[in-house]
């Protein structure tokens, strides 16, 4: 009768501890939403991460993006993703990000003006 009583502890117990490693696994963050302003939102994380790792040249610009667009310089934000988007080293995943993100900041331009005021 101990014996039994021994064996169905140790199942659960057993049991308990391969619940407990299953629940252990890393969950990845939520990915960052676009930006929105004024009401038009702009993928800006989706252009980040499409660039991730890349040369200097390229990291330069879409930083300026964002630099600039934080700032409320809309136009300049513009001009550096054109900069991007005439760099024949894009993979087409990056120039369909760039250009998306080019047809939104025309939208914020459309609707803000050039620069925030």
């Amino acid at each position: 009768m101990n014996n039994i009583i021994v064996t169905i502890i140790r199942c659960f117990v057993l049991s308990g501890l391969l619940f407990a490693v299953a629940g252990c696994g890393k969950k990845q963050p939520p990915a960052p939403s676009a930006y929105e302003i004024n009401g038009v939102k702009v993928d800006v994380p989706k252009l980040q991460d499409a660039f991730a790792g890349t040369p200097p040249e390229f990291q330069a610009d879409v930083n300026q993006t964002t630099l600039n667009l934080r700032y409320g310089m809309y136009e300049k934000s513009l001009m550096a993703l054109d900069r991007l988007s005439s760099n024949p080293a894009l993979n087409d995943t990056q120039k369909k990000v760039v250009n998306d993100v080019i047809e939104q900041m025309k939208q914020l331009i459309a609707k803000a003006g050039p620069s925030r005021q």
